[in-house]
């Protein structure tokens, strides 16, 4: 019988999540090859193809997107069993964060938590912000990290800017709106904003691989959160194979938040606030 490991699972999610191998093995402090090691565990139990290459990137296989909704509900099943069951007391410190938080701010938390609890392990999981949300309500988390309010007790961090964004090969087709399959804040702001006039969504996505996919594929566009350095040229995309496209009317930013629990000391979470506005991923665009 086959059997779905909870680590390769993961390292499915965060791939997903951070559009791509690399990024997914910083964010889970792994190399590379293991990441891929975990795909190729996957594929070997299921006996398909999960993702296959797609230029310099990849994409999920039709199979590997059910695969990728199984694992988002198995993961957030099996992270709140261990908060039920280990309630305050694990050994790790567990950070839950949204799909959309960059390295610089993953890096930020962690090194206030390696300075202020060093005899802790720090364990990263990534779901899409509704999950985080619920994270804080069922106290699974000590840092939550998330897009829009957090509920009761959670702290604006910073504003995040939205950016359009279309394929870097071609001239983007403005009539055609890739966004993040629903509920999700920047899915609303895309929607209402001036430039989708009311359309709905030519292509609805439950990850970030598949809707950078749609919009390289489909010549579509979509907005995400792009902080952008004073050394980054202005159309260049953290993404490979898209653009910024700074001629469409502006979306307003988003709320980044966070929520600590009661493991953390007050002084460590005024710091990990400290650090992540700090951060060059929560700085405004350059005008």
């Amino acid at each position: 019988m086959a059997t779905l490991d909870i680590t390769c699972l993961r390292s499915l999610v965060t791939v997903a999540s951070f559009g791509g191998v690399r990024r997914a093995a910083d964010a889970l402090h792994l190399s590379q090859p293991a990441v891929s090691g975990h795909l190729r565990r996957l594929e070997s139990e299921l006996g398909f193809p999960v993702v296959a290459r797609q230029g310099r990137g990849i994409a999920f296989t039709a199979r590997g997107e059910d695969v990728l909704r199984e694992a988002y509900r198995l993961l957030g099943e099996h992270d709140a069993a261990l908060g039920r069951l280990l309630g305050n007391d694990g050994e790790d410190l567990v950070v839950v964060s949204t799909e959309h938080a960059t390295e610089p701010l993953l890096r930020a938390v962690a090194r206030v938590l390696a300075r202020d609890h060093p005899d802790r392990s720090v364990r990263f999981q990534f779901h899409r912000s509704a999950r985080v949300r619920e994270s804080v309500h069922d106290r699974s988390a000590d840092v939550a990290l998330g897009i829009g309010a957090l509920g009761h007790g959670s702290r604006h961090v910073a504003d995040l800017p939205l950016t359009w964004m279309g394929p870097a090969d071609r001239a983007p087709d403005t009539d055609r709106i890739i966004a993040f399959t629903a509920p999700c804040a920047i899915r609303e702001r895309i929607l209402a904003s001036e430039t989708a006039s009311g359309r709905r969504p030519a292509r609805e996505c439950i990850d970030l691989i598949s809707l950078l996919a749609a919009v390289r594929t489909t010549g579509g566009i979509t907005a995400l959160p792009q902080p952008q350095s004073q050394s980054q040229p202005q159309s260049q995309a953290r993404e490979p194979g898209l653009r910024r496209l700074a001629a469409l009317p502006p979306l307003p930013s988003i709320p980044l938040s966070l929520a600590t629990s009661r493991r953390l000391a007050a002084r460590t979470r005024d710091d990990i606030v400290s650090a992540l506005r700090g951060s060059p991923a929560t700085s405004p665009m350059p005008r």
